[in-house]
C-alpha cells in the first residue's frame, strides 16, 4: 500500500526504544544492592503484579504499595504510573475489540498457537534473538514462555484490561453557576437542594440552554485522559523486558561474568560470558522496531485472520475494533506511532512489506517451531507422531504452505500430507469451520444462553491458560539474575512432570467433553427444522429436546466439572 512505500524500515531495524533503552542501561547495569542492578528491576517486577492486582493501592498514601513505590529511585517508581492516552483511542473500539477476545478466546488460543507464533518464527533475522535466550529451543522450556503470552494477552485483551481514565477538573453544578451568573449579569443565581435557582433579579429574563451549554463546554475545557489497568502494567512490563534483552545482547561487557561458562544454565549467565556485542549490522538492532511491528501485527492482524480462516464470521468492524486495542497495547510498548494503525487494508499491507522482506528459511525457525509442537504433547492422547502432525496441519492451514515450508521439517510436512491422511485433517477443518458458522447463528438467536455459553468458555479458557504454567522457581516475565532462575522448583522430577502431563490431558479432555456436548448442540439446532420439515412434529421435538439438554450438560460440564479437575492439579511444597 501507498502509506509503506515511504518508509524506511531498514532504519526501524536499527531502533529499539531509547526511553526505556536509556532507564535500562542504569538499572541493568554492573552494580550491586536493592536501589539498582537485576535486584531492583525484579523487587519493581514484584510491585507491579501487586498493582495488577489492586492499582488502587497506589494513590493510598499509606498502604505498603505506596511505600514500596517511594523507595524504589524515581525513575523506576515513576514507570509504571499512568500516561496520557493517545487523541486516537476510541473506548466504544476497545470495549469491542475485548469483546472479540472475551466471546472467543479457546479458537483465539488455538490461533496464537497455530498461527500468532509460527508467523514470528518466519523471521529470519528476528527470530536469532529470540533463539539467543537460549530457553524456546527446548520442549520443558516451552510451557512457562506460552504461560507468559498467555498471562499479556489475558491482561490485555480482557474487558477493562486497558482502561480510559478522565480527569475531570472541575464539577459541573459549579461550572453552571459561573455560567448563568455570567450570562444572566443582573441576577444572583445559587444552589438550592439538587438544582440552581435564581433569588434576585429579573425572574423575565430568558435562558438559552444551548447558549448555557456552549460556555459550560469553553469553561470546562477537554479532560485529560490517561491509560491505566492491568493490561497497560503487563504491556509496560513486557517493554522492560524487551529492553533488558536489548542491554544484554549489545553490551555484553556490562554485565559480570558467573556461573558455568562451558554449560550456561540461563539467558543472563550465557551473556555474562559473551565478550562480542550482537552482530547489529546484520540482524538490526536486538527486539527492533520493525520486530516490533511485525510481532504486534501477528496478534492485531493475524488472529482476526486467523478466525475468518477457522471458519468465524466477522465484520470490518470487529476486526480493526481488534486491531485498534492492538494499536494501543504497540504505544504502550513504544512501538513508532507511524508504524501503528488500526486500518485493515494497511495494517495487512504492512503485515505482507515486513514479511516479503525477512520471512525465510532458518535453522532457530525449525527448532522454535519443532519446540512448539512438542507443547502439545502434554494434552493430546499418546499416540506417537499424532501432536506433531496435527499442530502441522494446522500450521499448513493457517500460513499456507510456502511460508510453512519455511519453519516445518520436510519429513514431517511429508508425513501429514499422506494421501490417506490428509483428507482426514481437511474433513476436520471443514467440520470445524461449519461449527463456527452454525454457532454464531445459534448464539445471535438464543442471545442470553450464547452469551452465557462464551462466558463459560472463557472461564475454561482461562484454567488452560493456567496450567501452561511450568515448574520453575521463577515469576513472570523477570530478568534472569543466575542459574537458580530456571531451575526446577523442589519435587519438580520426571515422576512429578508425568503426573502434570497426565493431568492437562484429563483437563483437555474434559474441555473436550463440554466442547463436544456444545457440538452436538449446535448442529442439533441447525437441523432441527429440516428434521422437522422431512419426519414430522415429534422428530423437530426430539431433535430440540437432544439439542437443549446438551447444550445444558455442556454449561454444566464446564461451569462445575473442569473446576473440580483443574483442583486435581499435581503440586509442590515450594511451587510457586
Amino acid at each position: 500500500m501507498q502509506k509503506w512505500q515511504s518508509i524506511d524500515l531498514d532504519a526501524y531495524r536499527q531502533t529499539g526504544d531509547p526511553d526505556v533503552d536509556r532507564l535500562v542501561a542504569e538499572v541493568l547495569s554492573d552494580q550491586e544492592g536493592e536501589s539498582s542492578g537485576r535486584f531492583a528491576y525484579n523487587a519493581l517486577l514484584l510491585l507491579a503484579d501487586k498493582l495488577i492486582e489492586a492499582p488502587e493501592l497506589s494513590v493510598i498514601e499509606d498502604s505498603r504499595l505506596s511505600r514500596q513505590l517511594k523507595s524504589m529511585p524515581k525513575p523506576l517508581a515513576d514507570y509504571y504510573d499512568p500516561i496520557e492516552a493517545p487523541d486516537w483511542v476510541d473506548p466504544s473500539k476497545l470495549a469491542l475489540g475485548a469483546k472479540l477476545w472475551q466471546d472467543n478466546t479457546l479458537i483465539t488460543l488455538i490461533t496464537l498457537y497455530a498461527a500468532s507464533l509460527p508467523a514470528c518464527y518466519l523471521m529470519k533475522n528476528g527470530i536469532p534473538a529470540l533463539y539467543q535466550t537460549e530457553k524456546l529451543r527446548e520442549k520443558k522450556y516451552i510451557f512457562q514462555r506460552i504461560y507468559e503470552t498467555g498471562l499479556m494477552l489475558a491482561a490485555t485483551m480482557d474487558p477493562g484490561g486497558i482502561k480510559i481514565v478522565e480527569d475531570a477538573e472541575f464539577e459541573d453544578d459549579r461550572l453552571l453557576l459561573e455560567v448563568l451568573q455570567k450570562l444572566d449579569e443582573e441576577g444572583v443565581w445559587q444552589r438550592q437542594g439538587g438544582s440552581c435557582c435564581r433569588t434576585a433579579g429579573n425572574p423575565d429574563i430568558p435562558l438559552d440552554l444551548s447558549l448555557i451549554q456552549a460556555e459550560i463546554e469553553k469553561l470546562r475545557g477537554k479532560p485529560k485522559r490517561y491509560l491505566w489497568g492491568k493490561g497497560y502494567i503487563a504491556a509496560k512490563k513486557v517493554r522492560f523486558l524487551h529492553a533488558s534483552m536489548r542491554f544484554m545482547l549489545t553490551q555484553p561487557g556490562n554485565c559480570r561474568p558467573w556461573g558455568n561458562k562451558e554449560n550456561p544454565l540461563s539467558l543472563a549467565e550465557t551473556m555474562s560470558h559473551r565478550k562480542s556485542p550482537w552482530d547489529t549490522k546484520r540482524y538490526g538492532v536486538p527486539v527492533n522496531q520493525e520486530d516490533l511491528a511485525y510481532t504486534l501485527l501477528t496478534f492485531g492482524l493475524v488472529i482476526p485472520r486467523g478466525l475468518e480462516t477457522w471458519g468465524l464470521p466477522l465484520s470490518l468492524e470487529q476486526k480493526e475494533a481488534f486491531l485498534h486495542l492492538w494499536r494501543l497495547i504497540g504505544y504502550i510498548m513504544g512501538v513508532d506511532q507511524t508504524l501503528l494503525t488500526d486500518n485493515w487494508d494497511e495494517a495487512l499491507a504492512l503485515y505482507e512489506a515486513i514479511q516479503q522482506r525477512q520471512a525465510g528459511s532458518s535453522d532457530e525457525g525449525v527448532v522454535l517451531t519443532e519446540a512448539l509442537m512438542g507443547f502439545l504433547d502434554d494434552y493430546m492422547p499418546h499416540l506417537p507422531g499424532l501432536a506433531h502432525r496435527l499442530s502441522a496441519a494446522m500450521i499448513i492451514n493457517q500460513l499456507g504452505m510456502e511460508h510453512a515450508a519455511f519453519i516445518l521439517d520436510e519429513t514431517l510436512i511429508k508425513e501429514t500430507r499422506k494421501f490417506w491422511r490428509w483428507p482426514i485433517y481437511k474433513v476436520a477443518a471443514k467440520s470445524f469451520r461449519g461449527y463456527l458458522i452454525m454457532r454464531e447463528k445459534v448464539f445471535k438467536r438464543f442471545k442470553h444462553l450464547g452469551g452465557l455459553t462464551a462466558n463459560r468458555i472463557h472461564e475454561a479458557s482461562e484454567l488452560l491458560i493456567d496450567s501452561w504454567r511450568d515448574g520453575y522457581r521463577r515469576k513472570p516475565f523477570f530478568v534472569p539474575a543466575n542459574a537458580s532462575t530456571w531451575v526446577r522448583a523442589s519435587g519438580v522430577d520426571e515422576d512429578f512432570l508425568s503426573l502434570l502431563r497426565q493431568w492437562r490431558r484429563k483437563l483437555f479432555a474434559n474441555i473436550g467433553i463440554g466442547l463436544l456436548f456444545l457440538s452436538i448442540a449446535v448442529f442439533g439446532l441447525t437441523a432441527s427444522v429440516p428434521i422437522g420439515l422431512i419426519s414430522g412434529w415429534a422428530a423437530f421435538k426430539a431433535a430440540l429436546i437432544i439439542a437443549l439438554s446438551s447444550w445444558g450438560i455442556s454449561l454444566a460440564w464446564m461451569q462445575f466439572r473442569l473446576p473440580v479437575v483443574f483442583k486435581m492439579r499435581p503440586d509442590t511444597e515450594d511451587f510457586f
